[in-house]
């Protein structure tokens, strides 16, 4: 108190402050280090002295004369092997001991291999690409009917596309945060006229039938303005307009996967002006011409854009499809990619994650060329950024530029990567094999594979049967039965309580009732409980049966070699050398000596 009135308010408390500090730090941090450096000290430098030869020496006490004594000191000089069971215990441990340093160089190994792995996967995504694709999605389909006719069509691209793709800034689309890459292009594709067959008794009604979209009646000819005449091979015209079919080699597109089915890559295609003007000119003179019509089946919107804020190419597809009902319905699909590596800190983190990964892939090739005789394969992926072309002239230019093929390789690169991250997770389940539990499990079903395979096959069988009737039900009327895969999706959504038991009872309350909850009392509480008794039986087998394995015992010598390493003792709970059967009470180790008496 004294000294505290003395310094001060402030200095007193500066200097209970640090005594506290410091008395916890010598508590916490000091003394604990000093105790764990000087046991793994003691541990590893100060070896026990050898007290065998001393234990396995015997004195007669009756015997007192010294020539028996000084026998006794000439036998302890000569050398005797150690008996062949310490040979063969010692043995064992060697190899246990070289069998638990590969199983951690195993672990340690495929554990940055795996880091290496994730980062490499994770490096090329983007979480920003999902809000790129919402708001693409919301600014060029907003308000947008759910079903449109030709003339909505006409009406959405002259006011929702062309204000959204020619922004206040000139250049960029919406908010001015996306730089359009080129020209954006209109491509329709259509079926030829009279391409399905009339009914006799309604001929005099209807003259003309046009077809649902196939690759059988798809109109590939060239014709003259409004589609008025064909020109077959005799076109004059440039083969680059409007009214004249492309392929898709020549247009650089890809099929494109719609709702209802697979458009091909080619068309009719008009592409629009870069900027506002030309392309309002260049969609009043479609419209006044009908160029889209009865026969038109898809009208694709493709365009790219680039947004430098979060450095992504955005290749942007809008279709709008129709069966020959006559309703249009619009779709948008935007696939992201990264054509220029990113120039901050986490670039060069992910490049150096990229060639540790590659060393990885050598490492384990040159791994498995010992256990595979041959294997002889080639993959070769194209590089997205090959497309992309000189990045000076990549937004001077004022055509349409295709990014279809690097979006492509990009998506066909990403399933690789996605397909070989999940075998290596999966993988994981074999370093498992060191936890007892997971041993049993694994060994649980593989004696249960026979009934549980049989299970599985009368699952599929239930499910296809169930999705089946359900597509005919109600495949016409509610839309998650539409097709088969989106019915076969439904019912096993009912399996995981995912179900809308509202639509299928509200058309037929009482088939619906009956189809559902048979459904449900057949697979859930019928064959999946059998299912589950089926493993539940084999397991309590495999508890009754289960051995250890050898990888158990390495583990407890992994666990004993690590406590030792910081000097804390290691209670095994099994002795592997067993009980002493040589019968002797005393401390003797070597047991084959004769002494001379």
């Amino acid at each position: 108190m004294i000294y505290g009135l003395k310094f001060g308010k402030e200095r007193s408390i500066s200097w209970l402050v640090s005594m506290i500090v410091s008395f916890f730090q010598s508590i916490l941090v000091i003394q604990p280090l000093k105790v764990l450096c000087l046991a793994a000290f003691f541990a590893l430098v100060i070896k026990k002295v050898d007290e065998e030869d001393f234990q396995n020496v015997t004195f007669d006490s009756n015997a007192g004369d010294c020539k028996d004594q000084q026998t006794v000191r000439e036998d302890r000089n000569l050398y005797e092997p150690p008996p062949p069971a310490d040979v063969d215990r010692m043995k064992r441990n060697k190899i246990m001991e070289q069998k638990a340093f590969a199983l951690l160089r195993e672990i340690f190994i495929y554990t940055g291999f795996m880091w290496m792995l994730l980062l490499v996967a994770h490096g090329q995504r983007d979480p920003n690409a999902f809000f790129l694709h919402q708001h693409i999605r919301k600014s060029f389909g907003g308000g947008v009917s759910r079903s449109m006719s030709l003339g909505d069509v006409f009406a959405w691209a002259n006011t929702s596309l062309l204000s959204n793709l020619f922004g206040a800034y000139p250049g960029f689309i919406t908010d001015g945060n996306s730089r359009l890459v080129g020209n954006a292009r209109l491509r329709q594709l259509r079926v030829q006229r009279s391409s399905c067959q009339i009914a006799g008794s309604m001929l005099q009604l209807v003259s003309d039938c046009h077809a649902p979209y196939s690759r059988e009646v798809e109109d590939t000819g060239s014709y003259d303005s409004g589609w008025n005449q064909s020109l077959g091979g005799n076109a004059t015209m440039s083969t680059s307009g409007p009214w004249t079919y492309q392929a898709q080699a020549r247009l650089r597109a890809r099929p494109l996967w719609g709702k209802m089915v697979v458009y091909r890559g080619g068309g009719f295609v008009a592409e629009l002006g870069p900027d506002l003007k030309n392309a309002s000119r260049t969609i009043e003179y479609l419209f006044r011409n009908k160029w889209l019509d009865v026969y038109t089946r898809a009208f694709i919107v493709e365009f790219t854009i680039y947004n430098a804020n979060v450095n992504l190419f955005g290749i942007v597809t809008l279709l709008l499809e129709t069966t020959a009902v006559g309703a249009f319905q619009l779709h948008s699909e935007l696939q992201s990619v990264r054509l220029y590596q990113s120039t901050g800190s986490l670039h060069i983190f992910v490049m150096a994650a990229e060639v540790t990964y590659v060393l990885f892939i050598i490492y384990y090739m040159f791994l498995q060329s010992f256990q595979i005789l041959t294997f002889n394969s080639e993959l070769k992926v194209p590089s997205g950024s090959s497309a992309a072309g000189d990045r000076s002239k990549l937004y001077r230019v004022r055509r349409f530029v295709s990014f279809h093929e690097t979006a492509a390789a990009d998506s066909v690169l990403s399933y690789l990567i996605a397909f070989v991250l999940m075998l290596a997770t999966v993988k994981l389940w074999h370093l498992l094999r060191l936890n007892p539990k997971m041993n049993m499990l694994t060994a649980t079903l593989q004696r249960a594979w026979g009934d549980i395979s049989s299970f599985l096959v009368v699952i599929g069988i239930m499910l296809v049967a169930y999705s089946t009737a359900c597509n005919v039900i109600y495949g016409w009327k509610i839309s998650s039965y539409r097709t088969f895969a989106d019915a076969l999706l439904t019912i096993i959504s009912l399996q995981i309580g995912i179900f809308n038991y509202s639509e299928v009872l509200d058309y037929t309350p009482l088939l619906g009732g009956l189809l559902i909850g048979s459904c449900i009392v057949f697979m859930t509480f019928v064959v999946l409980n059998l299912l589950i008794s089926v493993i539940l039986v084999a397991f309590k087998q495999e508890q009754t049966d289960h051995k250890p394995s050898e990888e158990k015992e390495i583990v407890d010598l992994m666990l004993k070699k690590i406590y030792s390493f910081f000097g804390i003792r290691y209670d095994d709970k099994k002795d592997p050398r067993g009980p002493d059967t040589t019968g002797s009470s005393g401390p003797t180790l070597n047991t084959s000596r004769n002494l001379l008496s």
